[in-house]
């Protein structure tokens, strides 16, 4: 099985990240009534056993996080995994519902309600461009520390992974977030064949 991306398929995936990235700040944008930004994204393949401190590497180890995942499956399957510190949580539950202290119901269901647009509009439309189509499942969430994140059983049936990260920041309202998509083995082989295809569509 080849895991490996040559040039071209790094630039073709990049490309198509930057578009999906594009259309989830604007969505999120008529969420929140401001003005945010993506990072430009970053894309690694690693060791399944790599994943915890690729992610520990980018957030703050003293901090609580919101982590919540969602699973997507297809021809183009993973898992779309969105974290956002305590502080970053409570500003979008202030600012979505107007209150000046939300509860710890209304800042889970201001974090879930933020995922599903950001990972369904990310996905969606990445798997728009892949010409491909996939299957959301219910989202999880859990308020954890930052070294519980990643636990063994989630990389176990994973050797290599690809991480697609980026981060979300509506600066004024001080809110941001790390999102990462993971996909593993027989996904990552099936990304490289659509991601030939668009290439050979498009150039010919």
């Amino acid at each position: 099985m080849n895991l490996e991306f040559n040039e071209d398929q790094i630039d073709t995936l990049k490309e198509f990240i930057n578009i999906s990235m594009g259309a989830a700040t604007a969505s999120l944008a008529n969420l929140l009534d401001a003005f945010g930004t993506m990072h430009i994204p970053k894309i690694d393949i690693c060791n399944s056993n790599e994943l915890a401190q690729k992610i520990e590497s980018t957030i703050d180890l003293k901090s609580m996080y919101y982590a919540t995942k969602q699973l997507f499956t297809g021809r183009f399957g993973g898992e779309c995994m969105f974290i956002i510190s305590e502080d970053s949580a409570k500003n979008l539950g202030r600012h979505l519902y107007n209150v000046t202290t939300p509860s710890r119901d209304d800042i889970n269901d201001a974090v879930i309600e933020l995922t599903n647009i950001l990972t369904s509009t990310i996905v969606s439309r990445l798997t728009q461009e892949l010409n491909t189509q996939v299957q959301f499942f219910v989202p999880s969430s859990q308020f954890i520390d930052a070294n519980s994140i990643v636990h063994c059983e989630d990389v176990s049936d994973y050797s290599k992974i690809i991480i697609i990260s980026t981060i979300l920041d509506f600066k004024d309202q001080k809110i941001n977030g790390n999102i990462y998509i993971l996909t593993k083995d027989e996904a990552i082989e099936s990304l490289r064949v659509l991601i030939d295809k668009r290439i050979e569509e498009i150039y010919g």
